[in-house]
């Protein structure tokens, strides 16, 4: 393993002093070597893995490649230094089965600009793309997805990169022009040419094709944005997924909308998850290793939820981990070659 990690570095400075610019300067790595410095972090060959896709991405001023992949049930995110060839961080989680996701168990950055477009009703003639890029939130790895109208109007998705499940997404007239001087809240109101409150809570209802027996409101009250006089409506379901509506209090247009399920629940175990169990999944990822090769182990507690951590050192490799004692869900995974 010492000789192929040495090979891939030696390698990587090669074609990193190879390419440098005319004026001296250090250029990119490329696609091609940023997979190779992946695939030496993770420990893998390239026979072994089914490649999702090479971004270029920046963070805190540090360009990076962001590579993913997939292997032995595992889904995979490396950093890799886009001057440097070193990976900065390496991620995997198992990837989750489901009768709705494509096969292998993930979809592409089209499909997920597919599913968003498709939740929103347009085409993709009728939008700009800002971006479209794999994202990590609460542990589930996600592709969010930004795109905007011909007059202005942004559209913000969350989609969930394993099942093409519409995490959460926000809608918003962003160059709205308010048509007339600035009032007063009380003085609209009072003049009749508003709608109730009431009116405001149908129509957020009907755009989330909800009725008022499925919900409970937290508000409806008037506010407002830009100077435009909306109702800022609020509610959520019984499985506790969360709206938030503007209603332009004088036409009664949706303004702007957000949804969200809060309390998203990792499909990939139910029930309180032992010690062992943990342990059993994590070494799971890390084909060939045994209990023998985890070198650390405890039992946390984060807000009250139960957290099993560790660090697994197998092959030329140390992994380090954090898997939720109840759902199972593998929150944090971190692997990198262990130096001499």
């Amino acid at each position: 393993m010492k000789k192929l990690i040495a090979a891939a570095l030696a390698a990587l400075t090669v074609a990193l002093f190879t390419a440098c610019a005319n004026d001296g300067q250090l250029a990119y790595i490329g696609d091609e070597a940023a997979r190779a410095a992946a695939l030496t972090g993770a420990g893998l060959s390239a026979e072994a893995v089914t490649f999702l896709g090479t971004e270029l991405a920046s963070r805190d001023g540090t360009e990076y490649y962001l590579v993913s992949f997939t292997s032995g049930g595992s889904r995979y995110e490396s950093q890799v230094d886009a001057l440097s060839g070193v990976v900065l961080q390496t991620e995997s989680a198992p990837l989750a089965q489901s009768a709705s996701s494509p096969a292998g168990g993930s979809i592409t950055a089209g499909d997920a600009k597919a599913k968003a477009l498709a939740h929103a009703g347009l085409a993709e003639t009728d939008v700009t793309f800002i971006k479209a890029e794999l994202d990590r939130d609460d542990g589930r790895l996600v592709y969010d997805v930004e795109f905007y109208t011909a007059d202005h109007k942004e559209y913000d998705y969350e989609i969930d990169a394993a099942t093409g499940e519409v995490v959460s997404f926000d809608y918003d007239v962003e160059h709205y022009a308010p048509p007339t001087a600035a009032q007063s809240p009380a003085a609209i109101v009072n003049d009749g040419s508003t709608l109730s409150a009431e009116d405001a809570k149908a129509k957020a209802l009907a755009h989330a094709g909800l009725s008022s027996d499925n919900v409970t409101f937290i508000k409806a009250e008037l506010d407002r944005d830009d100077g435009r006089l909306v109702y800022d409506v609020e509610f959520y379901t019984a499985d506790y997924k969360e709206y938030d509506y503007e209603i332009d209090a004088a036409t009664g247009e949706v303004v702007s909308y957000d949804y969200d399920a809060e309390d998203y629940a990792p499909p990939a175990a139910s029930g309180a998850l032992s010690a062992e169990d943990a342990k059993a999944l994590a070494l799971a990822q890390v084909p060939g290793a045994s209990a023998s090769d985890i070198r650390e182990f405890e039992i946390d507690r984060d807000d009250g939820r139960v957290e099993y951590e560790g660090k697994i050192v197998y092959g030329g490799m140390e992994y380090e981990f954090e898997i939720d004692g109840h759902s199972g869900a593998i929150r944090n995974w971190e692997a990198e070659p262990l130096h001499d």
